[in-house]
């Protein structure tokens, strides 16, 4: 029987999904009997090319009645180039129903994205029989634009300034940023970018009166697969008129899970500081903003121990960027942390 060939997509996440067809009621019913042979379920692949270092891509399959199959073998075939040897980890003597197996392969940074074929063999007691698939292999990460805003930075005295960083990036699986000064080296750590509607990386933090003045650098970070891209963007910060308040300086960290199922609950947590010690019992303002929207919503307060922790649990709804901001005080300067993203499945 001749197999239509299956569709492995490979976004730019690493998530993939296993398609068939025009998604006709009448092709479904024959594409369901073509997989019933060798393969059931859905599959997933990883697949992407890298910026210098070779990686490896991945197809993870749903191997049917693996009792008496000896072998699982493939090549798959970059576009206009030879065949690479796909490596499945099948264990003989498989009693099961099914047996989930993955195969790797190498990807160098000079491969060509885009759609790859391969070529499955299951070698069975009663023959063998081959399935063909089409591994969907992403191009590199890049960076094609990035800005601060405003530009240059305006202090004021006795204010915090917004300032706001977008970055345009390609394929990539997170993007963080930093603002950085050229002569004093302090920064702003931006922590993941949320990726918005339009396409576009965002962030956002708050400059205080005593921010150092004169050059600083924007430097963004695109993330993927243990590799990471870098570029870099300047800007200016003008000192406030008539200098800055006599505050101390607090800070905010964050941490969170970075995957969990819908319906649990997890924790959003850190330490608050003022000064270089622990800002004990503060009481900081926690803000989520969903994946894909631009506004951070107030979830609720939590209160700093008297080590300077701080925890509050959610429950897991939807994808989305935590962050949390300690607020002024008359003797105390405001700080917001890093975003954080939390990612439902």
């Amino acid at each position: 029987m001749k197999r239509s060939a299956r569709l492995l997509l490979a976004a730019a996440t690493g998530a993939a999904v296993l398609l068939g067809g025009t998604g006709t009621a009448a092709h479904a019913a024959r594409y369901a009997h073509v997989m019933a042979d060798d393969f059931t379920g859905s599959g997933s692949a990883n697949a992407f090319v890298p910026l210098q270092s070779d990686v490896e891509g991945t197809v993870t399959l749903t191997l049917r009645n693996p009792s008496n199959v000896s072998s699982v073998t493939a090549t798959i075939e970059p576009p206009g180039q030879a065949a690479k040897t796909v490596t499945f980890n099948f264990r003989t003597g498989d009693t099961s129903a099914e047996q989930t197996i993955t195969g790797r392969w190498p990807i160098t940074k000079d491969d060509p994205a885009g759609d790859w074929k391969m070529n499955v063999v299951v070698t069975r007691d009663t023959g063998a029989s081959t399935t063909p698939f089409v591994v969907k292999v992403s191009g590199k990460q890049g960076i094609s634009g990035a800005k601060v805003t405003p530009d240059p930075v305006k202090l004021v005295k006795g204010k915090d300034v917004k300032v706001s960083v977008e970055a345009s990036v390609k394929d990539a699986t997170t993007v963080s940023a930093k603002l950085v000064s050229d002569t004093s080296r302090e920064y702003y750590d931006l922590g993941d970018l949320a990726k918005e509607s339009d396409g576009y990386y965002r962030g956002v933090t708050y400059f205080a009166d005593d921010t150092p003045a004169g050059d600083w650098t924007l430097e963004v970070y695109a993330h993927k697969g243990g590799q990471t891209l870098k570029a870099e963007a300047a800007f200016t910060v003008e000192a406030a008129a008539g200098g800055s308040t006599k505050k101390a300086k607090s800070r905010v960290t964050i941490a969170a899970v970075n995957k969990v199922r819908k319906g649990k609950t997890f924790k959003v947590y850190g330490k608050v500081y003022r000064g270089s010690k622990a800002y004990a019992g503060k009481k900081v303002e926690v803000y989520f903003k969903a994946k894909g929207t631009k506004s951070y919503q107030f979830m609720g307060f939590a209160k700093a121990t008297s080590s300077g922790k701080y925890t509050k649990s959610f429950k897991a709804r939807k994808d989305g960027y935590f962050q949390v901001k300690v607020p002024g005080t008359s003797k105390t300067r405001s700080a917001l942390s890093p975003q954080e993203f939390v990612d439902v499945r």
